[in-house]
């Protein structure tokens, strides 16, 4: 496994492997690994490839209040496991470098940006996208794979590729959960046990809501009764619960298209889900 900082020395090595006939594979992360990063390793491994993973906590996600000078950062750690999952490169860029790099892509906005996290987060997807606009220019990967949990995120990254028709493929990779559903999270690290509890409740209570929803009956009366009860269990804020369709348009009828989607605050913890109907 090679670990590389610079982006020229990354160009080069990359440049070689291409040469070789080889693909790239890229899985953008913020490190604080788990499980569902990982999943992501593993679908990236699936086919010849070479599978770079790049770990960088963005500034420019972060609104002023949020959590970027205390979010996880377990480089070591995250050195270790990828290694044992046959991560070919690890790119840890220069912050300066990085956030100095410059594309020949004026980013586009979107409509979709607007809604659920982009409402309470307004810098969150220009940041994001301004990041991963960089590595997708730096990499050059053939494919990108991003999780299922950050389904918005996965559908703005989407949309910027086909939007600037960058030669990258945009793979979304199913929700790992733990033995309790929760979704894997590198903020649920932030949870103390009885919070933990908590955001456990929110999952089962969200399980519940496919079959109630679709019936079809009075579905905001049952997404007002669900924020109540979960604001009864501990849940500080519900951000949103909301129902809409998979391309974030919003619905007109309950379909297999369908998704529920929850942002809820636990203490200082945000935490977001989403399940299809």
């Amino acid at each position: 496994m090679k670990l590389v900082k610079s982006i020229k020395y990354l160009n080069k090595i990359l440049d070689r492997y291409r040469s070789d006939g080889f693909k790239i594979h890229l899985t953008p992360t913020m490190g604080a690994l788990h499980g569902g990063h990982l999943k992501l390793v593993k679908e990236s491994k699936k086919i010849k490839s070479i599978v770079v993973v790049s770990i960088f906590v963005n500034p420019t996600q972060f609104g002023p209040k949020e959590d970027y000078k205390n979010y996880p950062r377990t480089l070591k750690n995250d050195l270790k496991v990828l290694k044992k999952y046959g991560v070919d490169i690890v790119f840890i860029p220069i912050k300066k470098q990085i956030l100095s790099h410059k594309t020949k892509y004026n980013c586009p906005q979107f409509a979709i940006e607007k809604r659920l996290c982009g409402k309470s987060r307004p810098k969150y997807f220009p940041g994001v996208k301004n990041i991963v606009l960089k590595l997708f220019d730096i990499v050059q990967p053939d494919t990108a794979f991003f999780g299922e949990k950050d389904y918005q995120q996965y559908l703005v990254i989407k949309k910027m590729t086909e939007s600037l028709k960058l030669n990258t493929r945009i793979i979304c990779v199913k929700t790992v959960r733990d033995r309790n559903g929760l979704p894997l999270s590198s903020r649920n690290n932030y949870l103390s046990g009885q919070e933990f509890k908590i955001a456990i409740k929110i999952n089962k209570l969200l399980k519940k809501l496919p079959p109630l929803i679709r019936t079809k009956l009075k579905i905001n009366k049952i997404l007002n009764h669900t924020k109540k009860v979960l604001i009864d269990h501990g849940v500080d804020k519900i951000d949103y619960l909301t129902v809409l369709n998979d391309d974030l348009s919003i619905r007109k009828k309950i379909s297999d298209k369908s998704r529920i989607f929850i942002a809820a605050k636990i203490g200082n913890t945000r935490l977001i889900d989403n399940i299809k109907i």
